[in-house]
């Protein structure tokens, strides 16, 4: 719990960026959405006369609730900051939105910054290892309980969600921008939570396999790793060196690799995230 209170600025910044997504993008525009937002627009256009907020606030707080009960007090824990936050954003931006004028009446627009937003906002609460409530909570309860798969249960009920707007949408245009506030936030999500923490692994097979490996202890100052392996086409039998380092690293360690060997083989795998010794702990730990 500490350590959450720690992220609890970044976690508020997150939410305050979903509420910014729908309350000045969203919601001005007449696109379609996903998740609780989804789930509270279909009704508010079913009962016109509640106010949209009280129906985000209803699902956020009823999301809590089923978290609390079926997967326990940690991950409530994690869902409460934004379940309280997110709605309480909402509804103080909806009602300071409301003395001027939109920020934008171009509904791309819209899109694209309800995506980015929205995308940023959802990555910067997962980073912080807490949970944007909602949907999610569901998939999770799924898991749990009848053993069904995250992801598929959350995109079909992402699917679902959205469907129940169309009817209501005013063309099909809007459908259309929505879905491309989807993809948009979907990519920036993506994006947000792997942010510097991108990395290549290099498998280098060549004959200077040790001058190589000193170049990286002591030049690059990383950790490798030797295979030994038997050419398929050759017969012979040599070493690989392995090691992992940041992207912006590749081209000029792929360089010095070369000024070495100029017929080394060099294979670069990306890879999200590393954790350990030289990465997530210090090298010299034990």
């Amino acid at each position: 719990m500490k350590s959450m209170m720690k992220k609890l600025p970044l976690i508020l910044l997150g939410n305050l960026l979903l509420a910014v997504c729908i309350s000045h993008f969203v919601v001005p525009s007449g696109m379609i959405s996903g998740g609780v937002t989804g789930m509270a627009l279909a009704l508010h256009h079913v009962f016109p006369g509640v106010p949209l907020d009280v129906f985000i606030w209803g699902f956020c707080l009823l999301f809590l609730a089923a978290g609390y009960f079926f997967l326990g007090k940690e991950f409530a824990l994690t869902t409460l900051i934004s379940s309280v936050a997110y709605p309480l954003f909402f509804s103080l931006l909806t009602r300071v939105s409301a003395s001027y004028l939109p920020l934008t009446t171009d509904i791309t627009l819209c899109s694209v910054y309800a995506g980015l937003t929205f995308g940023l906002g959802a990555g910067l609460v997962i980073r912080c290892g807490a949970s944007t409530g909602g949907s999610d909570v569901v998939s999770m309860i799924l898991n749990r309980k009848a053993g069904l798969p995250i992801s598929p249960v959350s995109y079909a009920m992402e699917a679902f969600f959205l469907c129940t707007q169309i009817p209501f949408a005013a063309d099909a245009e809007k459908v259309l921008y929505g879905l491309l506030f989807v993809l948009i936030y979907s990519i920036t999500l993506e994006k947000t939570i792997f942010f510097g923490t991108g990395k290549v692994q290099i498998s280098i097979y060549s004959a200077a396999y040790e001058a190589i490996n000193q170049l990286i202890i002591s030049t690059m100052d990383r950790g490798s790793t030797l295979f030994k392996i038997k050419g398929g086409f050759s017969g012979e039998e040599t070493w690989v060196v392995e090691t992992v380092i940041p992207k912006r690293s590749l081209f000029s360690f792929r360089e010095k690799i070369l000024a070495i060997d100029p017929k080394a083989f060099v294979v670069v795998n990306p890879i999200s995230e590393v954790n350990g010794r030289g990465f997530t702990m210090n090298k010299n730990t034990k």
